[in-house]
């Protein structure tokens, strides 16, 4: 059996729109995830050999401002993501890096929740942000969970259950679910 293998001009960059204000006015920007931009390499049978320059001009086509890396350094290099920056500057992206460990939660949720503000007020300002994590499932789905609980129209649970419809009934995984419902149970409200 060939394995086939997903690459920039096969399968284009995808965003899965978490929110888009023309459907539901949380914000006035859009909000995305996506998977890692530019990945290379092979995982539970899933191999990808992905251009970066080309998914970034993706982003650019569909005007995102500011892509929200949560992955780790040794995690680029593993999926030979190098000069990430660099073409994310070339392309006109602005990157926010707030790197986790994979199927993991912020090791310090403080500066979470100020991220969680960071975007929000991008958001509100009407700019488009578009989050991932190596597949855009896990940390950048506990990400958008929060966002949505941020804007007063969501609880935790249903936070979750809306990301899960719109992106993968898998995401937001492990320990996740319960650091968004304490993200919820902390928000000043």
């Amino acid at each position: 059996m060939t394995m086939t293998v997903s690459t920039s001009l096969n399968n284009p960059l995808n965003v899965v729109w978490i929110h888009d204000p023309a459907l539901t006015p949380l914000w006035a920007g859009r909000l995305g995830l996506t998977i890692a931009p530019g990945k290379k390499g092979t995982m539970l049978g899933r191999s990808h050999n992905r251009d970066l320059n080309a998914d970034f001009a993706r982003l650019t086509a569909e005007r995102v401002n500011t892509v929200v890396n949560m992955m780790e350094a040794h995690e680029e290099t593993r999926w030979q993501m190098h000069g990430y920056d660099e073409a994310a500057q070339r392309a006109g992206l602005n990157v926010r890096r707030f790197p986790v460990v994979d199927v993991n939660v912020p090791s310090d949720p403080a500066a979470f929740a100020e991220l969680v503000e960071e975007i929000y007020a991008q958001l509100k300002a009407g700019e488009t942000v578009v989050a991932h994590c190596l597949g855009g499932l896990g940390r950048s789905g506990m990400l958008v969970a929060c966002l949505l609980v941020r804007s007063g129209e969501f609880g935790a649970d249903d936070a979750i259950q809306f990301v899960r419809k719109k992106r993968d009934i898998k995401a937001i995984e492990g320990e996740q679910p319960q650091f968004v419902e304490q993200y919820f149970q902390n928000l000043d409200r």
